[in-house]
């Protein structure tokens, strides 16, 4: 529009009255800041738009929340629901709001120069112009970012060449026979360059869409243009012919809009004013005529503005000149058709286009976006109270967690103390059973000790005096013996031991069972179930307790002197006699003795040199009294004078006595009895010695049964304890998680606040009536 500056030379000439304060003559400053209230729709369009990108991110954001959040006790099916209906409402808001753009409708009569007026306003010929029936459907202009414009017939998104445009929309082209059929209530959207560099689209480049129309005295078919094509149009531009008047088709349009948009904003443009030049001497009077008539229609017909406002709604201009003067300003035009008082119709038309401007932004502005606003504020308050919601349920679920965590806490923390408790007890109770075990052991153990002889004599084998029969007689009788003592060990240790040591055994698994939490008391039951009886196991051993057995078959007197040496060297090892071979008085032996216990282990070497040097001992005592047959004499001389000879002979004969009678019963039955009783004597010797360490064994058995037993307890009581500190991370987990998802709530909620503060801003710089028109 700065051709518009270029036109004017002359400002003083024209109406010297002038008809309204506003539409003064003198030259308007026409700088960078005339184009401010076209920007301002744009600015207004990013904010919104921000704030609306920061709504569709926070819904996003709060939609994942939720995803996250498994099952329903936080966040309910409808919250869910009701979070993916504001998603799909901002997405649809969104796609809406990049269409959202300035829209101003052309009406008028034919051929009143509603299209040159566009063309004027847009410094080039855009649309078909001339006299006649031009325009025969509704021509849109907007702005497109390609270098080439193009068309598109009403909603089909398929592209038409831009020079067919003149053939498509020129009612008078003859070469649109074979195009589709057009109506006049038809559109065909046409796409001009936004940016070029022989151009200043300014409107277009600024999201303003021109809307041109048929002659409204073609069809009285107002109500389908209105319905299809003028109920967004932020303004309406009546062109009228100044030569005529306003005509009754023209107000019956005007008064259909009205019923359908509340006070809509109309300018009317008496074009063709360029033809007053030629009536100078009534200009003023014309000019006032079609004030009073234009005056009365809008303010007391339609009642769009008040007296005040109304006379920056009527202009009258000649866009035939402007346009023409634009085109030559831009080298496209050789000539420009002017007539007298073209710079003061050139004011009058820059002074509209400014009006125009003020008024079409800052009605689109509240058409437009506070409708946007509104629902903003409707999706954020559902937004805050879905987050409210939530977040109560949020902090019921915390505090149960967190309840339930204590709990499960406060049961960890018993169970452990408790069984802490139950290891010392344990101890305890083991120590006593091991008291019981030996003493029950011990005493058990030595009557059988006792009862050997009973034993032995149920062994009714065949004795045979050769040397192989009894050997194996020996073997079979210590089998025998052996077996014997282990059954019955078996029996009366673990029959007096078994019911005490399974009641404590079901008093550790009762105890354990109720410092556990009742969901983990089947795991005890499981180890419990299929855990078999005790039993002790003993092995009495009698072969190798009688390996060192030698029994003494020959004839001995019991008070002859080999066998009194036989007991006192047993007395002195701590053997029994049975032990002591016969062949060990010979110094031979003994040698031979020592030889064989070389290879034995230090202890024995060592009681075989005691058995050894007690032998010797012994021998060179009883050859010195039978080799001394003074001292011999000696000593039976005192003996003699002591006693006399009567007791002398009486014992004599008693000894002698003994040994007939001894030597008489000595058969076969009396060698096999002799051989069980020597046989009896050197086990119960034996065993007497190996009686502690049987003890200690059993001892073990029982101690080992209950270790298993509080080792399976301890080890079922761990693994649940695992088991409920695994519990309590992942109560600790939920509750984390809990907390996250109310912080993160939280955060959305915050920047919620801060999108209604960007609203209310919004609202205060864009759409209350106290907000500036201009920045």
């Amino acid at each position: 529009m700065s051709g518009a500056t270029s036109l004017v030379q002359n400002g003083a000439s024209g109406d010297a009255n002038g008809h309204r304060g506003l539409h003064s003559l003198k030259t308007p400053r026409r700088n960078a800041n005339d184009a401010e209230p076209l920007l301002r729709f744009r600015e207004a369009k990013k904010v919104l738009g921000e704030v609306y990108g920061e709504l569709k991110e926070n819904i996003t954001e709060l939609e994942g929340v939720y995803n996250g959040i498994q099952g329903d006790d936080i966040v309910a099916p409808p919250q869910r629901e009701e979070i993916d209906a504001m998603k799909e409402s901002v997405r649809t808001i969104m796609e809406t709001f990049q269409r959202d753009n300035m829209k101003v409708v052309f009406f008028g009569r034919t051929s009143n120069g509603k299209s040159t007026t566009v063309n004027a306003m847009l410094h080039e010929k855009v649309l078909p112009q001339g006299m006649g029936h031009t325009t025969c459907c509704f021509l849109q202009v907007q702005g497109c970012d390609e270098d080439v414009g193009y068309l598109q017939l009403d909603d089909n998104p398929q592209r038409i060449d831009i020079s067919m445009l003149g053939k498509m929309g020129h009612a008078l082209s003859s070469d649109n026979s074979e195009l589709p059929a057009m109506g006049q209530d038809s559109l065909l959207r046409v796409f001009h360059p936004k940016h070029s560099q022989e151009s200043e689209n300014r409107l277009l480049q600024n999201d303003v869409v021109i809307l041109d129309s048929p002659g409204v005295d073609l069809s009285p078919e107002f109500d389908s243009w209105i319905d299809k094509h003028c109920l967004d149009a932020d303004v309406f531009v009546l062109v009228s012919n100044a030569e005529a008047t306003l005509t009754q088709a023209e107000k019956n349009f005007f008064h259909r809009v009205s019923k359908k948009l509340s006070k809509p904003n109309v300018f009317v443009l008496n074009n063709r004013w360029d033809a007053s030049a030629a009536e100078m001497e009534n200009i003023d009077e014309v000019k006032k005529q079609h004030m009073v008539r234009f005056r009365q229609f809008l303010v007391d017909e339609l009642e769009v503005c008040n007296d005040r406002e109304v006379n920056d709604r009527i202009f009258f201009v000649s866009s035939r000149e402007i346009l023409e003067s634009r085109l030559k300003a831009r080298g496209l035009a050789q000539k420009a058709y002017q007539m007298d008082g073209h710079a003061t119709r050139a004011l009058e038309f820059a002074n509209f286009e400014r009006h125009f401007e003020q008024c079409i932004s800052k009605s689109a502005i509240h058409t437009k976006f506070e409708a946007h606003n509104r629902r903003a504020h409707e999706i954020i308050a559902k937004m805050r109270l879905n987050l409210n919601t939530v977040l109560t349920a949020a902090g019921s679920q915390r505090d149960k967690l967190q309840n339930e965590l204590n709990e499960s806490t406060r049961i960890f923390n018993e169970c452990r103390v408790n069984f802490s408790q139950f290891e010392k007890a344990y101890r305890e109770q083991t120590e006593r059973l091991r008291a019981e075990v030996h003493l029950k052991v011990s005493a058990d153990f030595f009557e059988e000790i006792a009862r050997l002889e009973s034993i032995i004599d149920r062994f009714n084998e065949p004795f045979n005096a050769s040397s192989d029969g009894i050997a194996k007689y020996k073997t079979e009788l210590a089998e025998f013996t052996d077996n014997c003592l282990s059954t019955d060990l078996e029996a009366r240790c673990t029959g007096g031991l078994m019911s005490r040591i399974w009641n404590l055994e079901n008093d550790m698994f009762q105890y354990v069972t109720k410092i556990l939490a009742e969901p983990y008391q089947h795991k005890l039951e499981e180890v419990w179930r299929y855990r078999a009886p005790f039993k002790f196991s003993i092995c009495v051993d009698v072969p190798a307790l009688t390996k060192d057995f030698h029994e003494d078959l020959e004839f001995r007197f019991t008070f002859g002197l080999h066998a009194i040496i036989r007991r006192i060297i047993a007395y002195r090892s701590g053997q029994p006699v049975t032990a002591i071979q016969s062949n060990l008085l010979t110094p031979m032996a003994l040698k031979n003795k020592q030889v064989e216990l070389k290879v034995r282990d230090e202890a024995a070497v060592q009681a075989a040199e005691e058995q050894a040097m007690m032998t010797q001992m012994v021998l060179t005592s009883a050859s010195y009294l039978a080799n001394g047959s003074l001292g011999l004499l000696v000593v039976g001389g005192i003996v003699y004078k002591a006693v006399g000879w009567r007791v002398i002979a009486v014992g004599g004969a008693a000894y002698a006595g003994l040994y007939a009678w001894e030597r008489l019963r000595w058969n076969s039955s009396a060698r096999e009895q002799h051989l069980k009783e020597q046989f009896r004597s050197h086990l119960a010797a034996r065993m007497q010695q190996v009686a502690a360490a049987h003890t200690t064994h059993c001892e073990t058995q029982a101690m080992r049964e209950m270790d298993q037993v509080f080792d399976g307890l301890r080890a079922t009581v761990a693994g649940v304890h695992r088991e409920m500190k695994d519990d309590l991370d992942e109560q600790k987990k939920s509750i984390d998680a809990v907390d996250t998802t109310i912080r993160t709530l939280g955060s959305i909620k915050g920047k919620a606040v801060f999108m209604l503060r960007n609203l209310e801003q919004f609202a205060s710089s864009y759409l209350r009536s106290d907000s500036p028109t201009t920045p």
